[in-house]
């Protein structure tokens, strides 16, 4: 649905509140919420071909949203828009304080969805490191061997950092989390790779645009994707040390 379609929604909000009981504000914050998710996914889809995904929304954050949202309606919607504010005026003395709504509703959604792509792609790179390992036809075995107990052990040391945060509730700070991330990379590498460095440190700067209870959801996350991980590490080497025995 079109949120701009005011007198469409406008009827739907008005069957919605006989149903639920709903009284007029919360039929009209409805719609402020409704165009808040249209002008989030469009953010989305404007968004999703850029090479840098995560600068796009950080310039989409909702810091900026007073400079962005007018670029994402049209002519028609704008005015749209304005008549429907108009024509309530009665609850939004200014046209202000309706987008101050979609503003609030805005910054729920993004920082959501910035936590979750970060706390994804911090897991994904966990599991790539242990695969790059595993994988490595380059090194022996018994190196294999080797980098995988290394990096379990840099595993249960980050475990416990993060599952006493969560236990203080008090996030990891940035520097402390990249210093988990190093360590990790020296374990799996074997020497210090200064790309994996460069690029981690990249992406963690990005952690500092959440709040502390998105930092805490984030670390919990990454906490049970330690736990998968230092399971398959242990069937890793399980099957390494079997063959190394052999020979």
């Amino acid at each position: 649905m079109n949120p701009f379609e005011f007198d469409h929604v406008e009827w739907l909000m008005e069957r919605e509140a006989s149903e639920a009981g709903l009284d007029r504000e919360a039929r009209l914050a409805k719609v402020a919420y409704r165009l808040a998710e249209d002008i989030f996914d469009k953010v989305k889809d404007y968004c999703k071909p850029s090479d840098d995904w995560y600068k796009c929304m950080v310039d989409h954050s909702p810091d900026e949203f007073d400079e962005f949202k007018n670029k994402y309606l049209n002519g028609e919607e704008a005015e749209e828009l304005k008549r429907f504010i108009e024509k309530n005026s009665d609850v939004y003395k200014s046209p202000e304080e309706f987008w101050n709504e979609v503003k609030i509703v805005y910054e729920v959604l993004w920082n959501e969805e910035m936590s979750l792509e970060l706390g994804r792609l911090l897991s994904d790179e966990m599991v790539a490191l242990r695969v790059e390992i595993v994988q490595n036809d380059l090194i022996s075995d018994s190196t294999k061997v080797k980098r995988l107990k290394a990096y379990k052990e840099v595993l249960e040391q980050f475990a416990d950092a993060i599952d006493r945060a969560l236990k203080e509730k008090k996030p990891l700070t940035e520097v402390e989390l990249l210093h988990w991330y190093d360590k990790v990379g020296d374990a799996v590498f074997g020497l210090k790779n200064y790309y994996y460095y460069e690029i981690m440190g990249y992406y963690i700067a990005f952690y500092n645009v959440l709040n502390d209870d998105q930092k805490l959801e984030l670390l919990s996350g990454l906490l049970d994707t330690i736990g998968d991980v230092l399971y398959d590490i242990d069937e890793d080497l399980s099957k390494l040390e079997a063959l190394t025995n052999k020979s």
